[in-house]
């Protein structure tokens, strides 16, 4: 847990830093300016908005350890589920192989086969936002090869994650290596897992299920647009969102930290003609609503398991959160029993 409270500082402090670098560039007075303007009774619906996007996750979430033959009681896994968004802030969100290692502590589900499912919802996260990104770039014809390029690179990860010569291959390279040759045994049941889960039906499934779900996301992001008064279209707004979005995934930063509000600002000023003042004061209000709600969600659901689970959630969140940081694969969340 120590390592967890550290990496969520260490991310709270990138994210001033780079929140207080486009104030800066922006224009202190602009912003202030335009952030009293904001209507703020648009709160509840925005983060209204948002918390429904995550119920419709969760369903992904239960279908996908439906399809594991994972049992949990619904508490244990909205608990679950829920704490695995305090690694929102993880790269990638890879982080969330945190809910992997509750799992095993609850109903003892090796990591190796679950670990996929959190591999899977990162893959038809990026299908989902890739559709509804080329929904607005065909509109306003903005080039979508950026949007094409990611729907590629998750393509082929989903090709190799399915490979069985693949997979024995990384099970011969692993038995070779001294420190990782424990992992060996687990490539077997992870492969098993992703095949299962990325077969063409459940992928089809759980991107229409993404699909739903930033949908919801898209509609809170385009109200924050409103509530500073900006008169951009639903579906550039939308584009907008899912590149800046999407290229924090690509670029691995924690929570795509910096490459989103980046993104966000330069493509909002550009693409959309906001002056600089509101293009910031939008970035601030939709990462607030799409990236902070979701850990101060999590950090709630992390206290419910240790009140559910009790002490393992100490070692498991420093676990999960030290084969992130190592950048060490899913499968090597196992723990020796």
């Amino acid at each position: 847990m120590k390592r967890l409270k550290k990496n969520l500082v260490l991310a709270l402090g990138l994210g001033v830093a780079v929140y207080l670098t486009l104030a800066v560039i922006s224009g202190l007075d602009n912003l202030k300016e335009a952030l009293a303007r904001f209507d703020y009774r648009l709160v509840p619906a925005i983060l209204g908005l948002v918390a429904l996007s995550y119920v419709v996750r969760f369903v992904r979430w239960a279908y996908y350890l439906r399809l594991l033959e994972v049992r949990l009681s619904p508490a244990h896994n909205v608990a679950i589920f829920a704490a695995g968004l305090s690694m929102t802030i993880s790269p990638g969100k890879l982080g969330e192989v945190l809910k992997s290692v509750f799992i095993k502590d609850v109903a003892g589900a090796p990591v190796a086969r679950t670990a996929p499912a959190v591999v899977a919802e990162r893959a038809t996260d990026g299908t989902g936002m890739v559709l509804w990104g080329l929904l607005g770039a065909l509109a306003f014809s903005f080039g979508p090869w950026v949007l094409l390029l990611f729907l590629a690179v998750t393509v082929l990860g989903i090709a190799v994650l399915r490979s069985k010569q693949l997979s024995l291959l990384a099970e011969r390279a692993l038995e070779r290596l001294p420190l990782l040759d424990r992992l060996a045994p687990h490539v077997g049941a992870f492969h098993g897992a992703s095949n299962e889960l990325l077969a063409f039906w459940p992928l089809l499934v759980a991107t229409g299920i993404s699909f739903c779900s930033w949908g919801l996301e898209c509609a809170a992001v385009y109200l924050c647009s409103v509530g500073v008064g900006a008169e951009t279209p639903f579906l550039m707004v939308v584009f907008i969102f899912a590149v800046s979005s999407l290229a924090g995934a690509l670029l691995f930063t924690p929570g795509g930290i910096g490459v989103a509000e980046a993104g966000l600002a330069g493509m909002f000023k550009t693409v959309a003609g906001l002056p600089g003042g509101l293009s910031v004061a939008l970035t601030f209000a939709i990462r607030l609503a799409t990236l902070w709600f979701a850990a101060l969600i999590g950090i709630a659901g992390l206290l419910v398991v240790q009140r559910l689970i009790g002490e393992p959630i100490e070692s498991a969140a420093d676990e999960a959160t030290a084969e992130t940081h190592t950048g060490s694969s899913s499968a090597g969340a196992e723990r020796e029993p």
